[in-house]
């Protein structure tokens, strides 16, 4: 069985490189564009039994355009959201660091373990996301899209790669992550795909 793992299309804050985290922003033009091809793809590869997204804006507009393509309505789950990055939301990544230098150093050398302030850890994203794929997963037999974030994808992945790797592995706005699940475990066959 495959779980396809799309990310949304790209926002404003994507652009600004901002962290997003569960503040719902919305997709740009591109961001749209995006989520077309991403659709346009999955509709020429193989039957889709089901799709699902997070509960934000951004991934349910681009689930939407998908289930356009792939003749599907999409189910909402807000436990697939991304990392809460508490205080961090809205703020650059130099922003971040000149505000929380000590809350961002112990972030960056244990971001497993280590919650983001008034957030959560990577860790308790991974826990949350890893279960509810888990109960889509029970509930089909196909293969199944899921359209959700930068930070789950990477998430998932660090449970089938090496934790260090997995901040190298390159997932876009819009690109297709394609895993074979195979009782619990959940093997990459293609990362960060850009239709």
């Amino acid at each position: 069985m495959k779980i396809i793992l799309v990310r949304h299309g790209q926002t404003e804050w994507n652009l600004l490189q901002k962290y997003q985290g569960q503040t719902d922003i919305p997709l740009t033009d591109l961001g749209r564009k995006q989520a077309q091809a991403a659709g346009e793809y999955l509709a020429n590869i193989e039957k889709i039994e089901a799709l699902y997204c997070s509960d934000l804006s951004r991934t349910k507009e681009t689930a939407e355009i998908i289930g356009n393509s792939i003749n599907l309505n999409p189910k909402s789950d807000s436990r697939l959201r991304e990392l809460c990055f508490g205080l961090w939301e809205g703020l650059t990544f130099t922003e971040v660091y000149e505000k929380y230098p000590k809350e961002f150093d112990n972030w960056y050398n244990d971001t497993h373990k280590t919650k983001v302030p008034e957030g959560e850890s990577f860790e308790q994203l991974i826990e949350r996301a890893m279960e509810t794929l888990t109960e889509i997963l029970e509930r089909h037999t196909g293969t199944v899209v899921v359209v959700t974030h930068g930070g789950v994808i990477k998430g998932v992945l660090s449970q089938s790669v090496d934790k260090n790797d997995m901040w190298q592995t390159g997932v876009d706005p819009g690109s297709i992550t394609i895993l074979e699940a195979t009782g619990d475990k959940m093997q990459p066959i293609k990362i960060g795909l850009v239709p």
